[in-house]
């Protein structure tokens, strides 16, 4: 049984994510997946872990951490292949190896389209209002309506090219993507977790 989540800034994909993996007692592979990249590349991953929800790319993220805990590595020899389709990759194949050796709710970095063709895999899109997703940043971040806007859309510009380029996805909010859509607006946490959770067994 495999939950992949797609979801919005702002619209609380995370913790639908935890609600389901603890509602089916399977583990969740959300941050894990950045600390276990950087462990791949031999950099250190405490730093990337608690950014990872954060409006900048994985690639981003990853460079300017490293780059800053060692900035020997930016010597006359260049940086080493972090380039952002090695991430990516690594991403992929880390994903799989899990998905292939147990059962997981896996949140972001494309799995609902890397994991598409598998039987056991329920495809969910986590999406709520613009204006629900503005307060719930503003919430978590402690940000102004207008910063908080600004993380959003700068968010999504990310999602989206990230799907387009990796997986050749032109509109990844697309429900024809997923098997199930959940508005977090609409339902809460916890009611969209349970109709996820009905969904994910209704597979096994």
């Amino acid at each position: 049984m495999i939950v992949a989540i797609a979801r919005e800034l702002g619209a609380g994909g995370r913790s639908v994510g935890d609600a389901v993996a603890a509602a089916l007692r399977i583990p969740l592979l959300d941050n894990e997946i950045v600390n276990l990249v950087a462990q791949r590349i031999g950099a250190p991953a405490s730093y990337v872990a608690e950014r990872d929800e954060q409006p900048e790319s994985f690639t981003e993220r990853v460079l300017r951490g490293i780059t800053a805990a060692y900035p020997e590595s930016l010597s006359s020899q260049g940086l080493p292949d972090w380039s952002e389709e090695r991430f990516v990759e690594l991403t992929e194949t880390i994903i799989k190896e899990r998905a292939a050796s147990e059962s997981i709710v896996v949140i972001g970095r494309g799995a609902p389209i890397l994991l598409k063709d598998r039987t056991d895999v329920v495809r969910v899109f986590v999406t709520a209002p613009q204006a629900d997703r503005v307060a719930r940043i503003e919430r978590r971040l402690g940000v102004s309506a207008d910063e908080a806007l600004k993380e959003l859309r700068k968010s999504d510009q990310h999602r989206g090219e990230y799907f387009k380029e990796f997986y050749g996805v032109v509109d990844w909010r697309d429900p024809r993507h997923y098997d199930l859509v959940v508005n977090t607006a609409r339902f809460g946490i916890e009611a969209a977790a349970k109709l996820i959770v009905e969904a994910a067994r209704s597979v096994e």
